[in-house]
């Protein structure tokens, strides 16, 4: 079956259901990064969000068979995913290092999550920094893969630019962005 973006939710659903890979692939494409988004709201752990979306999608693809209608994709798997990030949040928050905890401190729970956030707000101004040294192009080219999640494919629809020049051009743009991370002292 040729998916193409003009199938509706339920026609989606109803082709992944009989196995078509290429379905699989386009609620992937469709929802990853939507996901993605609203997981690194819930956890400042991009690993585990993006563990808990792998988990999703192999769940999902091996349960198939099993699985209800869905005439909302978007629903279902926001739901599924909820599950799946909030119980890893859970066990994450009560185990460290391979030891269980069966108690938290409050005092160092709430001194970690300062640690954590002050930390992360760090790499976001280093980023913001980092991200000023591209070009306007690398900016555009970045902001649609990274940023709204499209693949090269979608993005050499969008800019007139071919599809193997976008990829080289995340190359050098990622070659910047490591280049002025490294150089700049936290």
């Amino acid at each position: 079956m040729q998916i193409t973006e003009d199938y509706t939710d339920s026609e989606l659903w109803i082709s992944f259901k009989s196995g078509d890979k290429t379905a699989l692939k386009t609620i992937y494409y469709r929802y990853y990064m939507m996901l993605y988004r609203f997981g690194l709201k819930k956890s400042s752990s991009s690993e585990l969000v993006e563990d808990c979306l792998q988990d999703l999608f192999l769940k999902i693809w091996k349960n198939r068979d099993t699985l209800g209608d869905a005439v909302v994709i978007k629903s279902y798997l926001y739901r599924a995913y909820i599950r799946i990030l909030f119980d890893a949040i859970k066990k994450s928050e009560r185990t460290y290092k391979g030891v269980d905890l069966d108690f938290e401190s409050s005092e160092s729970s709430f001194e970690e999550r300062i640690i954590k956030n002050d930390s992360l707000n760090e790499s976001n101004i280093l980023l913001d920094k980092a991200l000023q040294h591209l070009t306007k192009r690398q900016k555009q080219v970045v902001n649609l893969y990274y940023f709204e999640g499209m693949p090269y494919k979608q993005i050499a629809e969008v800019l007139p630019m071919k599809y193997q020049a976008i990829r080289n051009c995340v190359h050098e743009a990622l070659k910047v962005l490591r280049k002025n991370m490294e150089s700049r002292p936290l």
